[in-house]
C-alpha cells in the first residue's frame, strides 16, 4: 500500500476490502468517503490501537467498490462480512461486537437488535458493525414502514402509535371482534413483510407495493391513508434514492460508474430536444440559496463531473445584499460573483434549484454577461425541469424512474446540503458573536 494508490481513491461512498499477500480478504469496511477513510489507516504518529496496527501490517493490496449511497454501502458491508468472514472483522472487534437485526417469530413480530445467537427464532439480517448503526437503520425504516416493539402483554397503544410510527399497533388488539383482530393481524404482517424486503435490499418491490397502496386508497377516496402512504414512499426515496441490491455490486464492480454514465447520457438526450448544441454533459453546476428571513443568507455552487461530485470546484457565497428576503436578487448576486472568475471553467449546463423566479434571475444575469450556456431550473412542487425553448417558458416533468431525474435530484440535494451547512455555520457564529 502506498500514498499514491490512496491519493487516487474517490471521495465517494463505498466499500473497501483489505487483502493480504495471498490475496485473501482480511477486512471489509464501509465509508462515506473512501479516500478519507482508507487514508486514516496509514496516518503516522497516531495511536490506532494494537488490533488496527496488526491489520495494517498485513495489508498488501486494496480493492474498492463505489456505491451510489451510504445506505447501499452499509448493506453491502453486511453482505460481504457474512460471505467472506474476514479475519480482522472478527478480531478487530471481538465477535460479540457485531450486531444483527432480528425479526422475531411471533404472532405479532418485534424487531430487535441481537448478538450472534439463535436463542430467539426469527429472521436475521446483518451483521452490522455497531448498535448505533443498526439502530439508525431501524429509525429510518420506521419512517417508511411502521412497526411495534412494545411488550405484547401491554393492553394499550404504544408510544410510537401516537406519533404515527406504529400502525396498526398490536397493543390495541385486545377486546377486538374476531374480524377486526384478523384485519389488524393481516395489516401488521404486511408491514413486517415490507420491512424484510427493505432489509434484503429489495427496494423496487417495496416501492411498487407502496405505489399500489396509494392508488387503491385514492380510488376509494381515502385520501388520508393515501397521503400517509405517499409520505412513506417519499421517505423511502430519501433513504435509498433508488437503491441497488448488494449482489448487483458483486456481479459488476463498476456498477456505480455505469449508473452515473447512464444518468448523464439520459439527461443529455432529454435536453438535446431543447438545446441542439448539447451532445454530452461532462460538467454541470447547480446553485441553491439558503436563508432564514433573509438573515445570514448563503448561496452554494456545486460541480459534478461525469455525474460525480467534484469538490475541488465547490464554492459558497455569503450574500451581501441587505434587502428583504429576495431569492431573485440573491441568485443574481451569486451567479454574478461566480462569473467574475474566468479561471473557473464554465459548465456544459447550469442548474438552479427553484422555479420560474429563480430561473429568470439566473437567465437574466447570464444574458447580461453574454454567457450562452444551457440553463434549467428545478421546480419543487412536482420536481419539474423549467426552461426556455423557442422563446417560450416551459415545464418538463420527468418519469419517477428517469435516470435524468435521479441526476438532477442528486445535484439539487448536494447544492442544498452545501448551502444549508454554510448558513447554519453563519447562524451559530452570529449567536455567539
Amino acid at each position: 500500500m502506498n500514498k499514491f494508490t490512496i491519493s487516487n481513491l474517490p471521495e465517494l461512498s463505498g466499500i473497501y476490502l483489505f487483502k493480504d499477500n495471498g490475496k485473501s480478504i482480511i477486512y471489509v469496511g464501509k465509508a462515506k468517503n473512501l479516500k478519507k477513510r482508507v487514508s486514516s489507516y496509514f496516518q503516522k504518529n497516531i495511536d490506532r490501537g494494537v488490533k488496527t496496527d496488526l491489520l495494517v501490517a498485513e495489508i498488501d493490496s486494496l480493492e474498492t467498490i463505489v456505491t451510489t449511497s451510504e445506505f447501499e454501502a452499509l448493506m453491502l458491508e453486511a453482505k460481504l462480512i457474512h460471505k467472506f468472514q474476514p479475519k480482522y472483522n472478527l478480531t478487530a472487534k471481538d465477535d460479540r461486537s457485531y450486531i444483527y437485526i432480528k425479526i422475531t417469530d411471533e404472532e405479532f413480530p418485534r424487531i430487535i437488535l441481537a448478538r450472534r445467537d439463535h436463542s430467539t427464532k426469527g429472521s436475521t439480517f446483518g451483521p452490522f458493525s455497531s448498535v448505533k448503526i443498526a439502530g439508525e437503520i431501524l429509525k429510518q425504516i420506521r419512517n417508511i414502514v411502521p412497526y411495534c416493539n412494545q411488550k405484547r402483554e401491554i393492553r394499550r397503544a404504544c408510544f410510537y402509535a401516537h406519533l404515527g410510527l406504529c400502525h396498526p399497533c398490536p397493543g390495541t388488539r385486545h377486546n377486538l371482534s374476531k374480524t377486526s383482530y384478523r384485519l389488524l393481524k393481516k395489516q401488521y404482517s404486511a408491514n413486517i413483510r415490507k420491512i424484510k424486503l427493505l432489509l434484503d435490499g429489495k427496494v423496487i418491490r417495496l416501492e411498487k407495493e407502496l405505489r399500489t397502496l396509494i392508488k387503491q386508497a385514492s380510488s376509494a377516496e381515502d385520501f388520508e391513508t393515501a397521503s400517509a402512504y405517499r409520505n412513506r414512499l417519499e421517505n423511502l426515496d430519501l433513504l435509498t434514492r433508488h437503491l441497488y441490491q448488494p449482489e448487483e455490486y458483486l456481479y459488476n464492480l463498476d456498477l456505480a460508474e455505469a449508473i452515473r454514465d447512464r444518468e448523464t447520457a439520459d439527461l443529455a438526450t432529454l435536453l438535446k430536444n431543447y438545446f441542439p448544441q448539447i451532445s454530452t454533459l461532462p460538467r454541470i453546476e447547480c446553485y441553491d440559496i439558503s436563508n432564514l428571513s433573509g438573515k445570514n443568507a448563503t448561496g452554494s455552487m456545486v460541480t459534478f463531473q461525469k455525474g460525480i461530485p467534484d469538490k475541488r470546484y465547490y464554492r459558497r457565497f455569503r450574500i451581501r445584499a441587505e434587502e428583504a428576503p429576495n431569492d431573485y436578487l440573491m441568485i443574481r448576486e451569486v451567479i454574478s460573483r461566480r462569473l467574475k472568475h474566468p479561471q473557473w471553467p464554465l459548465p456544459d449546463l447550469f442548474v438552479v434549484d427553484g422555479g420560474k423566479p429563480q430561473f429568470l434571475a439566473m437567465q437574466k444575469e447570464l444574458a447580461a454577461q453574454n454567457i450562452q450556456k444551457p440553463l434549467v431550473g428545478l421546480a419543487k412542487a412536482y420536481e419539474e425541469l423549467v426552461l426556455v425553448a423557442n422563446g417560450k417558458f416551459i415545464k418538463v416533468r420527468l418519469p419517477p424512474q428517469s435516470p435524468a431525474l435521479h441526476l438532477i435530484q442528486r445535484l439539487r440535494d448536494e447544492a442544498h446540503r452545501f448551502a444549508h451547512n454554510y448558513h447554519t455555520m453563519l447562524r451559530l457564529k452570529s449567536l455567539f458573536a
